[in-house]
């Protein structure tokens, strides 16, 4: 009697590749979400607060952890914070009227210091989201393996009396 044959494994390659472009997606709609909202402020009547950069910076965050998760693939995480910034950049260079960004030179320091401090957050955090993601991913991805390593009960079936029947 010949060894059964076990079940073919579905390809990882095609399965990485689907997350990855699952991922730019995700980056290219969440980059432009949070482009369009980093320059939301609540204005105190002394200073503006940047409310709209803090969630921007959350929503790219989310995208990522939730693609992470799903994917299991730094590459995807990577590449959906590589097309959020892409998005940035686009947004900001195929409109020249400064409806995405505001120009860093002295009057806008001067007169709306919270939307230049909100542009630069805005450029630089994504950044930093996507290396943090990346390490909080690796970290969780590694803590995973090493529970599933020590606990492998679950390979192991149950032995009892009605088992040997």
């Amino acid at each position: 009697m010949p060894a059964p044959e076990h079940a073919p494994n579905r390809s990882n390659h095609a399965t990485t590749i689907g997350w990855s472009l699952a991922g730019i997606l995700l980056g290219i709609l969440t980059g432009a979400i949070g482009t369009v909202l980093h320059l939301n402020s609540y204005w105190t009547g002394s200073f503006g607060l940047p409310w709209g950069v803090v969630l921007a910076l959350v929503i790219a965050w989310l995208a990522q952890w939730w693609i992470g998760l799903r994917s299991v693939s730094i590459v995807a995480t990577g590449l959906t914070g590589i097309a959020q910034y892409v998005t940035l950049a686009a947004m900001v260079a195929l409109n020249q009227g400064n409806h995405f960004s505001v120009p860093l030179n002295d009057q806008t320091w001067e007169f709306v210091p919270h939307l230049v401090i909100a542009t630069l957050a805005w450029n630089i955090g994504i950044v930093a989201v996507t290396l943090l993601s990346l390490i909080q991913l690796a970290r969780t991805m590694r803590r995973t393996k090493a529970e599933l390593a020590a606990n492998q009960s679950y390979l192991t079936p149950a032995v009892g009396p009605w088992d040997k029947q």
